[in-house]
């Protein structure tokens, strides 16, 4: 009883020291979550169209949708670190954390786009369904993006603790 208390106790630890890492995941997975149902749906919606355009305009509802929500999600979780409490946007903040963030999602865009249209792409040349070809992709290429922001937001440092950025 005492080994499951301790465990339970060290992984609220471990999770209540990464708070911000947590939510960044949860609002990735989320975004990723919905941008992979919709853009599966509107693969298959022009499911006609060559293996190249349906790849490339599948990826672009993706991005879309994966920003929109995202961005909703983010500005809900983080307002109060870029607001004073005067209410006053605190544009140091704002700009020192939007190069932080530009700089960790650039080589994980990278790493999404890329290896997104390839397998999306070859999934269709191979005769799967557009459906399929679509979240298949997907999900490869999201994982591949949420290790890559993870590491740079680690090497970033952009939620790293210090007296400046408390």
């Amino acid at each position: 009883m005492d080994f499951a208390k301790n465990v339970r106790s060290r992984i609220k630890s471990v999770i209540g020291n990464h708070m911000d890492y947590v939510r960044l995941n949860r609002n990735m997975i989320a975004s990723i979550a919905s941008a992979m149902f919709v853009s599966a749906l509107f693969s298959q919606s022009i499911k006609g169209q060559t293996e190249y355009i349906n790849a490339t305009l599948t990826i672009i509802v993706s991005y879309a949708i994966y920003y929109l929500v995202f961005g909703i999600l983010y500005y809900r979780d983080n307002k109060e670190k870029y607001i004073t409490k005067e209410g006053i946007a605190n544009k140091e903040n704002i700009q020192k954390d939007f190069i932080k963030v530009i700089t960790s999602v650039g080589m994980a865009e990278i790493i999404y786009f890329s290896s997104r249209w390839f397998l999306h792409y070859h999934f269709l040349s191979i005769g799967q369904e557009p459906y399929q070809a679509s979240i298949i992709s997907h999900l490869i290429a999201a994982t591949l993006f949420v290790l890559s922001v993870n590491n740079g937001v680690y090497f970033t440092k952009l939620y790293k603790k210090d007296s400046k950025n408390a």
